[in-house]
């Protein structure tokens, strides 16, 4: 069995030794066109595009969980702002590696006060990539 960390993600890679390679991400099986001497390892999987994915649960209460992409190392900003554009809370603010990442935001603002039900916006800034959704709080 292969443990892997809350958010990590991992490919199998068959090499051939002609060096061509056959991926595996998820769940499945592997058909290979020749029957040559072949190594098997596991990579960690990382994404080929920076992607800030719709929140989950939404609509949510309390809690919800924001999942984005990164396919290089980047600052990264992560913050929540209300429909006036007025910034509520910031959940990230770090450099981090390239892979799949997640946080989970509990409806409070900067100094732990629960808000208000409602629609908020949710912004990542990555490098050169900015994105925006929006996400609802039902009460």
């Amino acid at each position: 069995d292969i443990m892997l960390n809350a958010g990590e993600h991992h490919n199998w890679v068959l090499t051939a030794t002609n060096s061509e390679e056959y991926i595996l991400e998820g769940s499945g099986e592997l058909v290979v066109p020749s029957a040559e001497r072949f190594t098997l390892e596991r990579k960690t999987a990382v994404p080929s595009t920076f992607t800030l994915h719709q929140n989950f649960p939404n609509p949510f209460n309390p809690i919800t969980t924001l999942r984005y992409d990164l396919p290089s190392g980047a600052l990264v900003t992560l913050s929540i702002y209300d429909m006036l554009g007025r910034e509520i809370t910031q959940l990230m603010n770090a450099t981090q590696q390239a892979g799949f990442k997640s946080v989970q935001w509990d409806a409070t603002d900067s100094m732990g006060r629960p808000v208000s039900a409602g629609v908020y916006l949710y912004q990542i800034q990555a490098g050169g990539f900015v994105q925006t959704k929006k996400m609802m709080l039902l009460k």
